[in-house]
């Protein structure tokens, strides 16, 4: 691009100011004039294409020739891709976990007696760990594909919330925490369980929790009454599994979903008035 510092003859009431070697660009500058709501003008000329405009405004449109020219000579920058971007990665290697103790499971029976969720054994004993392994224990396969499928679609959406490490830490978190208070109810009575759907109730409740808190941040009733739509999931949940049924721990559904609310809910508070 060369400046005309020497105005030429008037060329209908307009004066050169600017000359491109090319069409497209004497073109795509005379537009940011006509943007400006300006006449002008192209000609050719000798070595190239100039643009004539009003001379009372030369040198606004010379200022906004280059304010055109430094953004367009900007480039975006791409957003960073995490590592595990949507979550499925975490969920497969959850759900390759869960596959890998039902095998061990059924080549040594011992390990349900071992890792199972027991109000006698952690509180009697002192194994804090139960509530947590009891979390990738089955009972059988069906029991193992209910809560993998279940889990697999609320996990992402918590993934989706919280962010995939945060937020499948905080869901093996709740299933840990509602298991534990879960034998801590029953006991000194004997109670065991196992099974992954506290952490799945838990992956519910920290959906209802970043709901809440969204509807309290944006003091919106509706949004506040539509966090409480992953109940009618749990609720489906349960319908499947038969509400009160042989075999079916409600108990750890409600401990899982209260405390995946409990953590929930400061969290998304924390991460929604974190600075960018």
């Amino acid at each position: 691009m060369e400046t005309m510092d020497a105005l030429e003859s008037p060329t209908q009431g307009l004066v050169p100011i600017v000359r491109f070697e090319s069409s497209h660009d004497a073109q795509e500058h005379c537009l940011v004039i006509l943007a400006m709501n300006l006449d002008c003008l192209i000609t050719v000329e000798e070595g190239g294409y100039a643009i004539h405009a009003e001379e009372a405004f030369v040198e606004a449109i010379r200022e906004e020739f280059r304010l055109y020219g430094e953004e367009q000579s900007v480039k975006p920058v791409p957003a960073a891709v995490p590592i595990f971007g949507s979550g499925v990665e975490l969920a497969l290697v959850w759900i390759g976990t869960l596959l890998f103790c039902f095998t061990r499971q059924l080549q040594y029976p011992s390990v349900d007696e071992q890792y199972l969720n027991s109000s006698l054994q952690v509180f009697g004993e002192g194994e804090w760990y139960r509530p947590f392994t009891a979390l990738f224990l089955h009972a059988d396969m069906e029991h193992l594909a209910g809560n993998a499928v279940f889990g697999l679609i609320f996990g992402l959406l918590v993934a989706n919330s919280f962010g995939p490490l945060r937020g499948w830490g905080l869901i093996l978190l709740s299933g840990f925490l509602g298991n534990f208070f879960n034998a801590w109810l029953h006991f000194p009575e004997a109670f065991r369980s196992l099974g992954a759907s506290t952490a799945v109730f838990g992956a519910l409740g920290l959906l209802v929790g970043t709901g809440l808190e969204v509807g309290w941040r944006e003091r919106s009733f509706r949004k506040g009454v539509r966090a409480f739509t992953p109940l009618l999931a749990g609720l489906l949940i349960l319908g499947l599994n038969g509400i009160g049924g042989p075999g079916v721990d409600n108990m750890a559904h409600v401990t899982g979903m209260l405390f995946g609310v409990l953590l929930g809910l400061p969290v998304a508070y924390l991460l929604a008035r974190k600075p960018v």
